[in-house]
């Protein structure tokens, strides 16, 4: 794909939500903004009503807690929570989105150290909420009916607290709670107009319009999801629809069939195996995929791709345009696949001190082995670059958070002259574009100072389809350290190969023949690098690695690093 350093489109500038919403309201008020299954029936709310709602809310929220105050929201991706962010953020004060799964405890000690007063929750986390001790107002979506009744009898009655209110667009107005992979929660504070340019400067180089339909799949309280798959799409008058579980995910795909999701890479990973295996069942199926997959390479025409994986593109809907990646590394197979479906994929880099995006692709550019462009009035850096170009990426712009709350020691650790270190080591490609190499926490320094990338060999690891999952650490004790691959097989997979081979699940030659399966994957995977990366021990998995909520493997948790199996 060409790329057109100067073609952009034309977008507003906004500083805050409020100016948002206005926009919103002023251009699609009678059109659909959010669609949800309530039961066997589908849910509709236009912009119009959406605007309303949020004020009724705001209004009354704001007879409940003084103007300024943090209030948290959890639960499920939901209309209501989507609602409950807007109505905090337009008219009361602070919004704490807070990730569901988290234990009670954890609730409650995020609650008292943001200081919130109110917690609205979705119905299914209600019994850890009433485990959740603390002096805080408890708001059950349950009863949004009456909360939204008491606001708008209160408007009616002349209250002006939401007209009245003032935002400060560069003050504290999200603070979000993240640990990553590798680290202790820490709160991130974003302004309004942190994310607000983020918003703008992402729909500058990527068209998203009202014919568009996103479908809601990534949690809510992540940055990544709540900029590109919803405050986007309503500065653009798309419709947002939501996923009621992982579960469902391709039949309500078929249900709303969306143009657009935001997904983290493990979605297409299963999504794309689920393809190829589908294919290996048919008789003459392996065939065929290569032979579609070889049209598909001779056009560049994305209508003629969609046609020739016709019965591909109906179990995402029929409709779906675009696939916005982010939050780990896609394998290069799994991108090109989709790009032959039809299915444009744009991967992006950022982080929620990043408000996300800060590198992508666009509607003019998109490769498999990058993360793209620097975003327009981003700046970005490489320090302590190596000897294979690699060094720490350095971020400055706009979208750079205000720092971590109530944690000025860990601010100025990562902050320097406006400059936010990362953490992530990238290197630069002859076309000015940048590679995602690893992180910096779990590089691997050689004894004989050589510098290794987990990720680097996860990629090839990962290719093979006898892995479901893996991870490579430094493993082993004081004075043997080695470079470990953890792998957790492909059961199905496995099992479909050794059953040929006359072996009986669980028994102690299937585990043998098992290993030495993986083992000569490993040993595959070695003969591509250099000695000092080479992987040196393998352990076998027989339960999933532990995992964030942006489904990315938790690199330091005691038992993803446990070698029994």
């Amino acid at each position: 794909m060409k790329h057109n350093p100067r073609l952009v489109y034309d977008v507003p500038a906004i500083t805050t939500f409020r100016e948002l919403m206005d926009h919103a309201r002023a251009r699609y008020a009678d059109q659909i903004a959010f669609l949800y299954r309530d039961g066997e029936e589908i849910r509709e709310v236009t912009y119009e009503r959406a605007y309303r709602e949020m004020v009724a809310f705001a209004t009354y929220l704001r007879s409940r807690v003084p103007a300024g105050s943090k209030v948290a929201v959890t639960g499920k991706n939901s209309y209501h929570w989507v609602l409950t962010y807007l109505a905090v953020i337009c008219g009361v004060g602070i919004i704490v989105p807070i990730d569901k799964d988290l234990r009670a405890d954890e609730i409650a000690d995020l609650m008292a150290d943001s200081e919130a007063v109110a917690l609205v929750y979705s119905d299914e986390q209600s019994e850890k909420v009433a485990d959740a001790t603390g002096n805080y107002l408890a708001l059950s979506m349950n009863d949004m009916e009456r909360y939204l009744a008491e606001g708008q009898a209160l408007l009616d009655g002349g209250d002006t607290s939401y007209a009245t209110h003032h935002v400060d667009p560069h003050a504290l107005g999200i603070l979000l709670y993240t640990s990553g992979t590798t680290g202790v929660a820490k709160g991130v504070m974003l302004s309004q107009y942190n994310i607000c340019f983020d918003i703008t400067h992402i729909l500058c180089r990527v068209h998203v319009g009202p014919e568009d339909r996103a479908l809601s799949v990534a949690p809510l309280h992540h940055t990544y999801e709540m900029t590109a798959g919803c405050l986007c799409m309503l500065y653009s008058g798309a419709s947002i629809a939501y996923n009621s579980s992982l579960r469902r995910l391709q039949a309500e795909m078929k249900l709303f069939r969306p143009t657009l999701m935001a997904v983290v890479p493990l979605i297409l990973e299963t999504f794309r195996n689920a393809v190829v295996k589908k294919y290996s069942q048919l008789k003459g199926g392996k065939t065929v995929l290569a032979l579609q997959r070889a049209a598909a390479d001779a056009t560049s025409s994305r209508a003629a791709r969609k046609k020739i994986f016709s019965v591909v593109n109906e179990t995402f809907g029929g409709r779906m345009r675009l696939l916005v990646c982010g939050a780990a590394l896609l394998p290069p197979e799994v991108f090109r696949d989709f790009e032959r479906f039809g299915i444009q994929v744009m991967i992006g880099y950022g982080l929620t001190e990043t408000a996300p995006v800060c590198l992508m692709h666009n509607d003019f550019y998109n490769a498999p082995d990058d993360i793209g462009y620097p975003m327009s009035g981003v700046q970005v850096r490489l320090d302590d670059i190596n000897e294979e170009g690699v060094g720490e990426l350095v971020v400055k712009g706009p979208n750079v958070m205000l720092g971590y709350y109530k944690n000025p020691e860990e601010t100025a650790r990562v902050m320097e002259d406006g400059w936010f270190h990362t953490g992530d080591l990238a290197r630069m490609t002859p076309r000015g574009t940048y590679q995602i190499a690893g992180r910096a926490k779990s590089m691997i320094v050689t004894p004989g100072g050589k510098k290794v990338f987990p990720e680097e060999l996860e990629l090839h690891l990962g290719k093979s389809p006898y892995v479901k999952e893996c991870m490579v650490y430094e493993g082993g004790k004081e004075g043997d350290r080695r470079i470990t691959a953890a792998i957790f097989p492909d059961e199905e997979t496995v099992s479909a190969k050794l059953a040929k081979e006359g072996c009986e699940p669980g028994s102690d030659a299937y585990r043998a023949a098992e290993r030495a399966l993986l083992e000569e994957l490993v040993k595959g995977v070695n003969a591509k690098f250099p000695q000092y990366k080479r992987m040196r021990h393998t352990v076998v998995r027989h339960r999933e690695f532990e995992k964030t909520t942006t489904r990315k493997i938790k690199r330091n948790a005691p038992d993803n690093l446990s070698e029994e199996e």
